[in-house]
């Protein structure tokens, strides 16, 4: 239960399901993560820890991992499972295979799937997986209407498989950290702050928002970037920084329980993203009035945002465009005023309890589904 978007719309989904409805269990490779304490208490978690072995991947034994599943399945008999991301989705097909038992599977994908992933063994691994094992779920959900397309197009995925669910989002919550204190001695100053928040890693593409930040510099715009997220670019993206002579305009804070305190306080919120699914750092900085900038991923953010109109689309991976589009919002108060106000009636699409109802009648008709088999 880390810190990134796919734990965070699980934890919604958790926290929000009928509880006259369901009776939930959460399976986890490992016990830990920064979310683990906000789980709601009712709900039963067993962790799976994996043993050394030479068929390892990701940290974690494939092989071991099955045969566990599958003795939980078979001694709990659930009605559905609900899966997140393309490894654990990989398992829990082939735990339900090796189980016997005849309940549904809900495979969720979370990202666009035409995009490159870091590593190309991960890749492979991952496209091989939605080929083959994906159609033997009795239903697949995405995050976006694009990736619902590339699932029909790349891999030709039936459609009557296919369900689109926005990630859910708490605007009462997100509004209600949003107000609690900052002891950032910059949000006391009168220098604009322009904020990007993920894990750090290229997909998020913090290397081009700090680029954009030097070449605002450059041009005299007085503005100060913060991250927030942790991740395997801190050095990489610390040391450019550096290099580029902006380390004093830039700060890191890590991973931080609350980002929404920093998020409601700065100027605009900049997603820098190569590629997302439908990213819910987006969402709330539009519940927070934020004025945002996006890139157009291949999916995510062009069904979140209309250009102009309550955000701001730019291409992604190219720092020159990125940092015109914040000097325009910098130099213009009353553009903020306007993209910040529509932003947040945007954001009421997206209600938790909204989203929620359309998991509950998915799980529903898979449930019913498997009891006729």
């Amino acid at each position: 239960m880390g810190g990134g978007g796919a734990e965070r719309v699980m934890l919604q989904i958790l926290k929000n399901l009928d509880r006259n409805k369901f009776e939930i269990s959460l399976i986890l490779f490992e016990r830990e993560g920064e979310l683990l304490s906000d789980l709601p208490p009712d709900i039963t978690v067993d962790a799976l820890r994996m043993k050394k072995s030479k068929y390892m991947l990701y940290g974690f034994s494939a092989p071991d991992f099955v045969i566990r599943f599958a003795k939980i399945l078979r001694k709990d008999q659930p009605d559905a499972i609900l899966s997140f991301m393309w490894y654990t989705n990989l398992v829990v097909l082939l735990a339900r295979l090796f189980s016997g038992i005849k309940c549904g599977v809900l495979v969720s994908e979370r990202y666009g799937l035409s995009a490159s992933y870091e590593g190309l063994m991960e890749e492979f691994l991952r496209r091989n997986t939605i080929r083959f094992f994906y159609p033997k779920a009795e239903t697949i959900i995405v995050n976006a209407e694009a990736m619902g397309q590339q699932l029909r197009e790349l891999f030709h995925i039936h459609p009557e498989k296919i369900e689109v669910i926005y990630n859910p989002l708490e605007i009462q919550r997100v509004t209600r950290l949003g107000e609690e204190e900052v002891d950032h001695i910059w949000f006391e100053e009168e220098i604009p702050i322009i904020i990007g928040i993920g894990r750090l890693t290229l997909q998020k593409g913090f290397s081009y928002l700090i680029k954009a930040i030097h070449t605002l510099t450059s041009e005299g715009i007085n503005c100060r970037l913060i991250i927030l997220g942790k991740g395997p670019e801190d050095d990489n993206l610390r040391r450019l920084a550096v290099d580029l002579n902006v380390a004093d305009r830039v700060a890191f804070l890590g991973f931080q329980k609350n980002p929404y305190k920093y998020l409601s306080r700065s100027t605009i919120f900049t997603l820098s993203s190569l590629y997302e699914g439908l990213p819910n750092v987006l969402l709330e900085a539009l519940a927070l009035g934020v004025p945002s900038i996006a890139t157009r991923c291949p999916t995510g953010p062009e069904e979140i945002v209309t250009d102009g109109v309550n955000g701001i689309l730019v291409p992604p991976a190219n720092e020159k465009v990125l940092s015109e589009a914040i000097k325009k919002l910098l130099l213009d108060e009353e553009l903020r005023a306007r993209i910040g106000e529509a932003g947040r009636i945007r954001a009421e699409y997206f209600r938790a309890d909204k989203v929620i109802k359309e998991y509950e009648r998915i799980i529903h008709k898979v449930c019913a589904e498997s009891a006729e088999r």
